[in-house]
């Protein structure tokens, strides 16, 4: 069984109750054939437990996660293709985001949070994405988590940690904002990435269509197509200049692909893509590669270009990655 044959995006939509009949018989199609069925069985099987079990009370999303990851270990044993291990991660990441939903009473750690009851949504082990009730939607990077109230009418308020990729839907009688630790920012129907993960000095939102703007006290700054806002926490500022807002929400994308683009480059995507940090030689800093990602491991990527044009890496701790020369062997 090879994973390009696996309709992830079928399996997920069944459990969710959103297909249609003829997505239904595709999706059939598959499980009769190459003993998919048991596959399909251990993932509904998972799917109805913990949904069940967070059906009773608040479910502890740490709790359920370890729960996925010893269900989904016996997987792992018999499919030992290497992207097949990230896409079961991924669903389970998937099924994670739909199940983590939880009505709550919280008071939160960022300013303003409303002690009232809320949705709360993590993206504890991939990129997710969701909609909103009022049609908008929502890509959550890892270790992101996105709150709002239940009662989602009047004023559109949603309260974010870490990062998350927005295409608000237009409404000008029900302003929709986004809350961060640090600042807000305002939307008036737009597609924008804003990250702001608590414990980083690096604040940013870039807009790439419509019209926001960014609330800092009683400061506000207006906001272009086209700009990136840097917030620095320590000098309490905003500054916004033209940049390549497509490469601030790049980790969102389905894909990337790169045509005889240097190594530099190609580093600064990866970070973006898998949000960790690269330590790259300088001496190989202008190689050039050609090549396409989609959802694989970061190791398969780098093996990869290993092949295409050969350099050593190596991973250390804090998802911190050293990309290095390869060295002539001494004779």
């Amino acid at each position: 069984m090879t994973d390009k044959i696996i309709p992830w995006d079928l399996i997920i939509s069944h459990l969710k109750q959103e297909t249609d009949k003829k997505e239904e018989a595709a999706l059939n199609e598959w499980r009769n054939s190459d003993g998919n069925e048991s596959l399909f069985m251990e993932l509904e099987s998972l799917w109805r437990e913990v949904q069940a079990e967070a059906g009773e009370y608040d479910p502890d999303v740490s709790y359920y996660w370890k729960r996925m990851e010893a269900r989904m270990q016996v997987k792992r044993k018999v499919y030992t293709i290497p992207v097949l291990k990230y896409r079961i991660a991924m669903v389970a990441a998937s099924l994670l985001l739909v199940l983590s939903v939880s009505i709550s009473f919280f008071a939160g750690r960022i300013t303003g949070r409303p002690e009232v009851a809320s949705q709360t949504y993590s993206a504890l082990n991939g990129k997710s994405q969701m909609l909103l009730p009022d049609g908008s939607s929502v890509w959550l990077n890892i270790g992101s988590t996105l709150s709002y109230k239940t009662s989602f009418t009047g004023k559109r308020e949603v309260w974010l940690e870490g990062e998350a990729l927005f295409d608000v839907k237009k409404d000008r009688e029900h302003q929709f904002t986004v809350r961060t630790e640090d600042f807000s920012v305002n939307v008036y129907g737009t597609r924008f990435n804003v990250k702001a993960y608590p414990d980083s000095p690096d604040l940013r939102v870039a807009l790439l269509e419509g019209r926001i703007s960014l609330q800092k006290g009683k400061e506000e700054t207006y906001m272009k197509p086209g700009e990136l806002a840097m917030i620095d926490r320590k000098a309490d500022r905003i500054r916004v200049n033209p940049a390549d807002v497509h490469f601030e929400s790049c980790w969102a994308n389905k894909s990337c692909s790169f045509e005889a683009k240097p190594l530099d480059y190609i580093c600064k995507y990866l970070e973006r893509w898998y949000s960790i940090s690269i330590d790259l030689d300088p001496a190989i800093a202008q190689t050039s590669y050609t090549f396409t990602i989609t959802d694989e491991p970061l190791e398969t990527i780098l093996q990869i270009m290993s092949r295409i044009n050969p350099i050593q890496y190596s991973f250390e701790e804090d998802k911190h990655v050293i990309i290095s020369e390869v060295k002539p062997l001494k004779r």
